[in-house]
C-alpha cells in the first residue's frame, strides 16, 4: 500500500514540475534530437562504421590472360628406317673365257625348240640367247662347270655368249647348209622315237631309203650277201609291225646271214646306241673308219652325210667299240631328203 502511495506522489510530482508550460521550441527539439543523437552514436560506437558510398570500390579482379605458349616447334618425327632392301641373287660371274675346245653342233633337241644359252652355269640363271636345233659352230670354251649333275660350258655363238648344258652338244666335224643339217636333225630325232609318220615325211618320195648294215653300201645285184633292202616313204611308216623276216645281208667276220625283222635290225644296225647324243657329229666329213672300204661317195653322188659318232664305250678296247650311223641325203625340188641310212663299226 505504501509503496502505491509513494508511486503515485511522484508521478503527482512530476506532473507539477513538467505541467503545462510553454510549448517546446525548435530549439529544444533540436536539443533532443542532438541528445538522442549522441546516445545513438554512444550505443553505436562500437559498431564497424559502414562504408561510405563515395569510397573507393575494390578494384575489380581482371584475369590477367596468360601468354600464349610460345610455339615450340615440336622435333620433327624421326622416320621409320627405311626397310633394308633384301639384295636380289647375284649372277654368278662369268669366269674369264679359256681358250676355244673348237666347233661343236646342237644335238638331240626336237625341231620345234632351242637349245638355250643362259648368263651362268644352270637352269637357274636367264637365258641370253638361244641356239636353232640344228645349230652349227657353237664356239665351246675351256671353263665348264658341273651343275646339278650336268656339265655347262662356256660358248659364244654369233653374238650371244653364255653358258650351253654340254648334253645338246657334239664336237662338229665338216660342214654342212642349215637345211641340210636341219633334214639331219629331223631324221635322227624321227629314229630315236620311232616316228614313222615323220620319218616317213623325210625319205625320198622317188628314192626311199636303202637301209645299209655296214660302210660299204651294196647298191648292185652282184654285191656279196646281196643288195641292201630299200624301202618307200609309204613302207616306212608300217616297218614297225611288220612280222616279215627280211635278209639284211651277211655278219662282217663270220658271214652269217642277217635274218631279221625290221625290229631286230632297228636294235642292232639302226639304233643299237644313242646316235641323237653323240660324240661326235660329222657333216660330209668321216668320222669312224674300220677295215671295211666306205664307198657312200660313189653310191650316192652330189649327196650329203651327216655322221653320228661314238669314240668307244669301255675303255679297255681302246675305242675299237666305237659305232657311227650315217644319215645320206639327196636334194629333190629345194628339199633335202633321206636316202640311206648307213650303220658302221669296227669289222674284221
Amino acid at each position: 500500500m505504501k509503496l502505491r502511495l509513494l508511486f503515485i506522489l511522484l508521478a503527482m510530482c512530476l506532473l507539477a514540475a513538467c505541467g503545462p508550460g510553454p510549448t517546446a521550441t525548435p530549439d529544444a527539439v533540436a536539443t533532443q534530437v542532438a541528445v538522442m543523437e549522441a546516445a545513438a552514436g554512444t550505443l553505436t560506437a562500437q559498431a564497424p562504421a559502414p562504408i561510405p558510398a563515395t569510397a573507393t570500390s575494390l578494384p575489380t579482379l581482371t584475369e590477367t590472360p596468360l601468354p600464349p605458349p610460345s610455339p615450340t616447334t615440336a622435333p620433327p618425327a624421326t622416320p621409320p628406317p627405311a626397310p633394308t632392301p633384301v639384295p636380289s641373287k647375284t649372277p654368278e660371274p662369268t669366269p674369264p673365257a679359256g681358250p676355244s675346245l673348237g666347233p661343236f653342233a646342237v644335238v638331240n633337241v626336237a625341231s620345234d625348240d632351242v637349245l638355250n644359252v643362259r648368263t651362268g652355269p644352270g637352269v637357274t640363271n636367264s637365258i641370253a640367247g638361244t641356239i636353232p636345233y640344228y645349230g652349227l659352230g657353237v664356239d665351246v670354251r675351256a671353263g665348264g662347270r658341273e651343275v646339278s649333275g650336268s656339265w655347262w660350258v662356256p660358248v659364244q655363238y654369233g653374238t650371244i655368249s653364255g653358258w650351253v648344258n654340254s648334253n645338246y652338244l657334239a664336237r662338229q666335224a665338216g660342214w654342212a647348209s642349215d637345211s641340210v643339217a636341219a633334214r639331219a636333225a629331223q631324221s635322227i630325232l624321227a629314229l630315236k622315237n620311232r616316228d614313222w609318220g615323220t620319218l616317213s615325211g623325210l625319205v625320198h618320195p622317188a628314192k626311199g631309203v636303202r637301209l645299209s648294215p655296214y660302210t660299204h653300201v651294196r647298191a648292185n645285184p652282184g654285191d656279196p650277201g646281196g643288195m641292201d633292202l630299200v624301202f618307200s616313204a609309204a613302207q616306212v611308216t608300217g616297218l614297225w609291225s611288220d612280222p616279215t623276216v627280211y635278209h639284211w645281208g651277211t655278219f662282217d667276220g663270220s658271214g652269217e646271214p642277217i635274218d631279221y625283222t625290221f625290229r631286230q635290225y632297228y636294235d642292232r644296225f639302226i639304233y643299237d646306241v644313242d646316235f641323237a647324243r653323240p660324240d661326235v657329229a660329222g657333216f660330209n666329213q668321216t668320222v669312224g673308219q674300220g677295215n671295211t672300204p666306205n664307198n657312200i661317195a660313189s653310191v650316192y653322188p652330189g649327196a650329203q652325210t651327216v655322221e653320228y659318232h661314238f669314240e668307244g664305250f669301255d675303255a679297255q678296247y681302246a675305242g675299237l667299240d666305237w659305232r657311227s650311223l650315217r644319215l645320206v641325203l639327196e636334194e629333190l625340188g629345194g628339199t633335202w631328203y633321206l636316202v640311206g641310212i648307213v650303220h658302221d663299226e669296227w669289222t674284221i
